[in-house]
């Protein structure tokens, strides 16, 4: 199973959750293994602090809500953008070389979004990128892009699904923070979309 690597959890922050436990805001006693904080190990409370609860299958949005994961249908990735290995020139745009996966240096991403059939809170797509954020699946954009995500080109394959062929990059964060860890199978939930503006070729 995936090792987690949790972003800024400070050990002071534990500290006060096992000191205070009914303050902490935790539903370890609602979708936990224990009723009691003394049973988990600080790595299990820093997962319930960014919203894991595996015992149950429930993640939290970034909306602050809970969804149990046995009800998520999809995942869809809004890609905002790329970078390029080589420059863009007016021949390779012509002939639509400057998309291809060999040529994609670093991806952009807006948002992920797990998809349920019913309404939760209102909504069908459940934002989970600070999620995958908070436990290292995707970097935050620097300058001009502090308002994205990022993920390396490292596979630079297009991996086949079933609505289309997406980089596998980006299905990577959906593999291994959900899928491996909530279900242990890399493939449990395998229904992934990318939305953008521009087409990904093999070229």
């Amino acid at each position: 199973m995936n090792a987690l690597r949790i972003k800024s959890i400070p050990k002071s922050l534990i500290n006060q959750v096992r000191s205070e436990p009914e303050k902490s805001g935790l539903q370890f006693r609602k979708f936990g293994k224990s009723y009691e904080i003394k049973d988990y190990s600080d790595s299990e409370i820093a997962e319930m602090i960014v919203g894991i609860y595996k015992e149950h299958k429930m993640l939290l949005t970034d909306n602050q809500y809970f969804i149990d994961l046995k009800e998520v249908k999809g995942f869809i990735c809004v890609l905002k953008k790329v970078s390029y290995v080589k420059a863009q020139t007016e021949e390779n745009i012509k002939e639509k070389l400057h998309n291809s996966i060999k040529n994609i240096r670093t991806f952009y991403i807006q948002d992920y979004f797990a998809i349920t059939d019913k309404l939760i809170e209102g909504n069908k797509r459940h934002k989970i990128t600070e999620y995958f954020y908070k436990v290292g699946a995707i970097n935050k954009g620097r300058n001009e892009n502090n308002n994205l995500f990022t993920t390396a080109n490292d596979y630079q394959t297009l991996q086949v699904f079933e609505q289309g062929d997406y980089p596998k990059d980006l299905f990577h964060p959906i593999k291994q923070k959900i899928n491996d860890l909530y279900f242990n199978d890399d493939y449990a939930i395998s229904d992934f979309k990318v939305e953008c503006d521009f087409v990904i070729s093999n070229n």
